[in-house]
Order: C-alpha cells, then sequence, then structure tokens
C-alpha cells in the first residue's frame, strides 16, 4: 500500500526580502548646500587661461580635423575649449539637476572667448550646437584681437568688418548678452614700420569701441596701452553724439 505522502507546506520563505521603498535616494552631493555645490563647480571647472585672470572658456577651431560629432564634420569645424580635460563634459552628463547647475554656472560665469584662429563666419553655426538654454545663460563673449599680423605664417587675419558681422550675430542669438571682453594680443597690435604709425591701432580700438558700445555692451579692452587709453573718451563722445542726433530724428 503506498503512503500518499501529503506536501509539507512551505513556511514562510526564509529571509524573504520586504519589499523595497522603490523611491530612489538622493544623492549625498545634492544634499550639499547650495552655495557648497558652486564652490565645488568653481574648483572642478577651472581652466587657467594664459590671457587674463577673469574666467575663460577659450574656444579654438583645427578647421577641417576629423571629429566623431557628425555635427561638426558637417560644418567643417572642430572647435575645442582649450586646456578643458573632460570635467565639463562629464559634469553636464551626470543627471538633469547637475546638468543644469554646471551648465548655468559654466555660461553664465565665463566668457565665452573666440581665439583668432577661430573663423568669425562660422559663428553662427557654432552657437547652434549650443543647446538653447546654454545661449540664454552666456552673459559675456570675448575676442582675441591681432590688429596686424604682418607676414607671420599661420596667424589667421580677420578684418574689422567680422566684428561688426558678429556682434549683431550675437545680438540675435544670446539674449542675455551685456559685455564684451578684447584681448589686445600685444605681439600684433602695432604695425610695423613700413605701414604707419602707431594711431593705426587707436583706429581699430575706436572702431570696436564705438561697434559694440552702440549695441549697449559692456566693453573690457586688455591690455590697452596708456597712450590710447583716450580713445575710450573718444567712442563715449561720439555713441552720445549719435544717441542725440538719432532722437532728433523724426519718425516715420
Amino acid at each position: 500500500m503506498l503512503e500518499v505522502i501529503a506536501p509539507i507546506s512551505k513556511p514562510a520563505q526564509i529571509g524573504a526580502r520586504s519589499p523595497r521603498n522603490t523611491t530612489p535616494k538622493q544623492s549625498s552631493f545634492l544634499r550639499l548646500p547650495p552655495e557648497l555645490r558652486l564652490k565645488i563647480y568653481e574648483y572642478a571647472l577651472a581652466v587657467p587661461n594664459e590671457y587674463t585672470d577673469r574666467p575663460l572658456i577659450v574656444v579654438n577651431d583645427r578647421g577641417n580635423t576629423f571629429t566623431s560629432r557628425g555635427q561638426f564634420r558637417a560644418l567643417s569645424m572642430c572647435p575645442s575649449w582649450v586646456g578643458q580635460d573632460g570635467t565639463a563634459r562629464n559634469l553636464l552628463s551626470v543627471n538633469r539637476q547637475i546638468h543644469d547647475e554646471a551648465e548655468d554656472f559654466l555660461y553664465s560665469r565665463n566668457t565665452l572667448f573666440f581665439l583668432n584662429s577661430f573663423d568669425l563666419s562660422r559663428l553662427g553655426a557654432f552657437l547652434d550646437t549650443l543647446s538653447a538654454t546654454a545661449r540664454s545663460r552666456i552673459r559675456s563673449v570675448g575676442f582675441e584681437i591681432c590688429f596686424f599680423v604682418h607676414s607671420q605664417t599661420g596667424v589667421p587675419k580677420r578684418t574689422l568688418k567680422e566684428y561688426e558681422r558678429a556682434g549683431r550675430l550675437l545680438m540675435e542669438k544670446l539674449p542675455q548678452w551685456s559685455s564684451v571682453f578684447f584681448y589686445l594680443d600685444p605681439r600684433f597690435y602695432y604695425p610695423s614700420a613700413c605701414v604707419g604709425g602707431r594711431e593705426l591701432s587707436a583706429r581699430g580700438v575706436l572702431y570696436l569701441a564705438t561697434v559694440f558700445g552702440a549695441l549697449r555692451k559692456d566693453l573690457h579692452f586688455f591690455p590697452l596701452p596708456s597712450i590710447h587709453r583716450h580713445v575710450m573718451d573718444e567712442a563715449q563722445r561720439l555713441l552720445r553724439r549719435g544717441s542725440r542726433s538719432s532722437q532728433g530724428r523724426p519718425s516715420l
């Protein structure tokens, strides 16, 4: 006779895990006070530069150099942040909150500084590769200025009209843009003896000051030789005169 062995009822599973709280834990970094997180961003995103003690995002363009990023390859552009080791890109990819905080710190507190090697005809295309929020956070833009490159090979030559077009484009693309920093490269500030006198450099400064001053931007020229500091006063007079004449014109 077969004995039917009744199945032994299993006790509650030994060591069964109780349901977990599925709410994700907040990062210990995000539990820090906001002002302390800003200090950490300041330290992590600091990149020394050879131009000034103000924080810069130094933008270079190596032209047609190959890059795996299709958006730049299609533009024949290979821009880079000079001296940056990838920390900024890594921070921006952690999570949404850190991305937002780091992006705001990066673009609102640093000057977007274009080296003379950057082709200003590609400025609009470059700005379009930035996110709309990044563009809306940029307050300061800068340019490396080489007035007279003479016959030195490998140094791109810009015309003053290119800066005027760049100013109009920046007005269109950057809604919070408020200041301009001009680094006057001492190596290429004065013309050679065969070209003319030193006042040619002063005319270049005056042109930039009146063009960007008319856009109502705060202007910073560095290092401006003492013999040419009077140019800023002259630019102010020209701008005031232009403002009065425009106010006196009848509206159509």
